[in-house]
């Protein structure tokens, strides 16, 4: 009761907050749901993968390990379901900055070099997708280059 009251003052409705809470949501399983695409692109989602993504969520997204499995679960529902990357990228286009875009490729690279190799179906969907999200050619070349030669 007292935080409503503290968000109430300070400017906040509750509305903006579950509005926000729903974006970070939405965020979230959009951005897993990339990143399992990716990890499925070249038809092995095996154990390295598997571990890469669950760090990824945990560090980049700092999820606990319950929410992790819940939102791996939906994502692959939802990449199972889904037939387009648009609708993913469109949420994270509207809400995310480049530089944000750019540490998601980042981790779409680590995703995909987790087993020590790029495979062509991999980098093909990763191309797409930074596509997708406007993000130069350039930069899409570098954030490889960060993953595949460290």
């Amino acid at each position: 009761m007292l935080d409503k009251l503290k968000k109430l003052f300070s400017g906040i409705s509750e509305k903006e907050e579950i509005e926000n809470e729903d974006l970070n949501e939405a965020l979230q399983f959009a951005s897993s749901a990339l990143l399992i695409e990716t990890a499925l692109a070249d038809k092995n989602f095996d154990e390295l993968e598997i571990n890469s993504l669950k760090e990824t969520l945990k560090t980049v997204f700092s999820i606990d390990n319950k929410t992790i499995e819940i939102i791996i679960e939906d994502a692959q529902e939802t990449v199972d379901e889904s037939t387009s990357l648009y609708e993913h990228t469109r949420i994270i286009n509207d809400s995310c900055t480049y530089e944000d875009k750019k540490k998601l490729l980042n981790c779409l690279w680590a995703i995909a070099f987790a087993d020590g190799k790029v495979d062509k179906y991999e980098e093909h969907l990763i191309r797409k997708i930074s596509g997708l999200l406007h993000i130069s050619h350039s930069d899409f070349i570098s954030e490889k280059l960060k993953i595949t030669k460290s």
